[in-house]
């Protein structure tokens, strides 16, 4: 089924529409697909990400901000990326991963400033890790800055990423398998909606 953006949900493997998620303040967020037209969203998302945010994720405070919604909306082939929204259609954070070969994947995420510490970020990667396991990917890595503490906690917490700092940024790495690990120590706090 369709939904009035004309993205269809993202789908179980029973092929019904993914529920929404209700996070830890009781907010609902649903996840889809992210697809070509989604570009000027995400660069709206993108934007609105607070300086230290967006330093966070790019590694940055001057990112190409243009260039990473482009990336975001038309991940490479073998790719494939997840975007939340409200039920007003707001995104609300954004992961993705691009293929690097020798079934791993590099993995990347961004959450709206006010829905950090909700579990939104850890429930954009175990979805993606089940897809990506799905479609023959067998580890996620990412490189993380020490001072991103928050990020931290979320691969380490919610899938046992092994974490090493290297060359001054946290090289991460866990198998996209962990998705069921994140789904037992988290799933039972969150509720669904179908």
């Amino acid at each position: 089924a369709e939904r009035g953006d004309g993205h269809a949900p993202i789908e179980s493997p029973e092929g019904r529409p993914s529920p929404e998620v209700v996070l830890r303040d009781g907010s609902t967020v649903t996840l889809r697909p992210v697809g070509a037209g989604d570009e000027a969203a995400l660069l709206r998302f993108l934007h609105e990400l607070c300086a230290s945010s967006r330093r966070l994720r790019f590694f940055t405070g001057a990112a190409d901000l243009r260039s990473a919604a482009h990336w975001a909306a038309d991940v490479e082939p073998g790719g494939f990326g997840l975007i939340a929204s409200d039920p007003e259609g707001r995104l609300l954070g954004h992961a993705a991963y691009a293929r690097l070969g020798d079934g791993r994947a590099e993995v990347a995420v961004e959450v709206a400033d006010r829905m950090q510490g909700l579990g939104l970020g850890t429930i954009l990667i175990e979805r993606l890790a089940k897809e990506a396991e799905r479609r023959g990917v067998s580890a996620f890595v990412a490189e993380v800055l020490p001072e991103n503490r928050q990020m931290l906690a979320v691969f380490r917490d919610g899938f046992d990423a092994e974490v090493v700092l290297e060359s001054g940024t946290e090289a991460v790495a866990f198998p996209t398998a962990a998705w069921r690990l994140a789904e037992q120590r988290f799933g039972g706090e969150r509720a669904v909606r179908r």
